[in-house]
């Protein structure tokens, strides 16, 4: 999948609010965010298997995957309400991941 934002309109935007979120993500949690661009990522939770794509509801909290970034020990899923517009984003600690899908190289 080539790397995109939902609702962004072109190229330029799409880079702009990417590094916007990011820079809220890594000052939300005081974690180095990677240069990773992550498009899903399947998880446990509580005893339960959740799955997070860019562009898709997710059904943890039931909004709409913005981004996904990673850090040293965790993937972090943004949402509009969850590390977008306010909060920190939804943490998934990477020993409870079970995949991960990349976006298309550029």
């Amino acid at each position: 999948m080539k790397f995109f934002l939902p609702a962004a309109e072109n190229n330029d935007q799409t880079q702009s609010v990417y590094n916007q979120i990011k820079q809220f993500a890594q000052e939300t949690t005081s974690w180095p965010i990677r240069e990773t661009r992550i498009f899903s990522i399947q998880f446990r939770n509580d005893g339960k298997e959740y799955y997070a794509e860019v562009g898709k509801v997710e059904n943890l909290t039931g909004d709409l995957v913005i981004a996904i970034f990673e850090s040293e020990l965790t993937y972090l899923i943004c949402t509009k309400y969850r590390g977008v517009l306010k909060d920190m984003p939804i943490i998934v600690g990477k020993k409870d991941t079970i995949t991960h899908t990349l976006f298309e190289k550029e």
